[in-house]
């Protein structure tokens, strides 16, 4: 575009990636935001503890274990006009072949203000949308102890009258090493470009234990972000105060390189409620200086 963008628009679309720009930027950049309040509560380790239709996201492998329908919608105000949204469906097949699920996951920018010269009023307005629709099957028991999953991705994007569009693949797996651990491992993003740009592959690696006869869980996560140029470590842990109600809190080391300001920079926490088939999920999430986010999730199994 030859017209300039406003520094707010600037801002407002530097806040979509969730991560501050550095050395190895990368396309597609709301792909890395997070989805699903539960996990985002546990500080992004959900590589194992991810549940339903959020493990479309997460790691495909999840959802292997899953014996029930299962339906999670999500809706977040994020920053300034920044949406951002995730619809799921997963469903076991019959003969225990596995389970198959689908989902969209969408980020938007609305009113971000267009200017031909340095003008205080803005010439015109546009927006930036983002969605991912994915497809996944996963499949318990490929050898023992052993959950296979993948998901195909079609990524679309567009900033005013620029669009650009491209698939992607997310390979994971879970292994149960013996009653009380298990370890995951996941590819995200595997693909090319979207326009100019290289996708935000990145490679998670967790495991999780259990306490307390199971009403204590405990994970940690390490992501790397390969064309970002990133590595995180993410902790995270959930207490059932009852069958009802759970307490959730995480942290996600590694946000000092992102350049967001002080404040509580990866931190994770939120409580979730459960009432027969339905859940309801919070997370607090801050971002610096961003701001705060708060992340709702409504989930549903039948």
């Amino acid at each position: 575009m030859n017209k300039k963008i406003s520094l707010s628009a600037a801002l407002t679309l530097v806040s979509a990636a969730a991560f501050a720009a550095g050395p190895g930027t990368t396309g597609a950049s709301f792909l890395k935001a997070g989805v699903g309040a539960r996990e985002l509560a546990l500080g992004s380790a959900a590589s194992v503890l991810a549940e339903g239709a959020n493990s479309v996201n997460w790691n495909p492998a999840g959802l292997a274990g899953l014996k029930t329908k299962s339906l999670s919608a999500s809706y977040n105000m994020l920053f300034l006009d920044e949406t951002q949204g995730f619809l799921g469906y997963a469903s076991p097949l019959s003969g225990g072949s596995g389970v198959v699920a689908g989902g969209v996951n969408y980020l938007t920018v609305t009113n971000i203000e267009k200017r031909a010269t340095d003008t205080e009023a803005a010439d015109s307005k546009f927006d930036n949308t983002n969605a991912a629709y994915t497809l996944s099957y996963a499949r318990p028991e490929v050898a023992s102890g052993l959950d296979l999953g993948a998901s195909l991705k079609y990524i679309s994007t567009k900033l005013d009258s620029n669009s650009d569009q491209t698939v992607a693949v997310d390979l994971g797996s879970v292994y149960k090493l013996n009653e009380a651990w298990k370890t995951a491992l996941v590819v995200q993003n595997l693909g090319g470009s979207i326009g100019p740009d290289k996708l935000p592959l990145t490679v998670k690696a967790g495991a999780s234990t259990g306490f307390l006869q199971g009403k204590l869980s405990a994970a940690a996560d390490v992501d790397w972000l390969a064309n970002d140029e990133r590595f995180y470590l993410d902790l995270g842990a959930e207490y059932l105060l009852s069958k009802n109600l759970a307490f959730r809190a995480g942290y996600q080391f590694g946000h000092s390189q992102d350049k967001l300001g002080s404040g509580l920079v990866g931190l994770g926490a939120g409580i979730g409620l459960k009432f027969d088939r339905f859940a309801l999920d919070y997370a607090y999430v801050p971002f610096g200086d961003l701001g705060d986010t708060h992340r709702m999730t409504l989930g549903f199994v039948f």
